[in-house]
């Protein structure tokens, strides 16, 4: 942490809160694209709280997961 903080040139402090802050944002992004995968948000409300192309994304992650499942199921 005291490398951080001296790299960027803020305290210790500060780094723990933006460190806090990346941790929350980030669980909120992983809740948003399960409730979107689990059906419980739609794909237009997804977008709107993730970007088009980060729904995109977990969208063709989703689809090739699929194909790889019915490949192993069908091999």
């Amino acid at each position: 942490m005291r490398e951080l903080a001296q790299h960027l040139g803020i305290d210790e402090s500060e780094v723990i809160q933006q460190a806090v802050e990346t941790g929350v944002e980030t669980l909120y992004r992983d809740m948003i694209i399960s409730r979107y995968l689990d059906g419980d948000l739609t794909r237009e409300a997804a977008v709107d709280e993730l970007g088009a192309d980060v729904v995109d994304q977990v969208d063709s992650a989703r689809d090739a997961i699929e194909e790889d499942v019915e490949w192993g199921l069908h091999a």
